[in-house]
């Protein structure tokens, strides 16, 4: 059980987000999928494709 907001595993936060992009969640969420789930799933995809366009714009040297 979670005593606070960071913990081993974990880190809670705190956001605030646009209707539409709520609505559009929840619109898209598959069966039995949580909120938190679906935002970590968007996050790790998020971070990937940033990490892969961030790779393509270095420089070779």
């Amino acid at each position: 059980m979670a005593t606070g907001p960071k913990n081993a595993k974990s880190q809670s936060v705190t956001a605030r987000i646009a209707h539409e992009l709520i609505e559009g969640m929840e619109q898209v969420k598959t069966s039995g999928e949580s909120t938190g789930q679906f935002i970590s799933a968007a996050m790790q995809a998020e971070i990937k494709r940033r990490l892969r366009k961030q790779a393509r714009e270095e420089p070779k040297g």
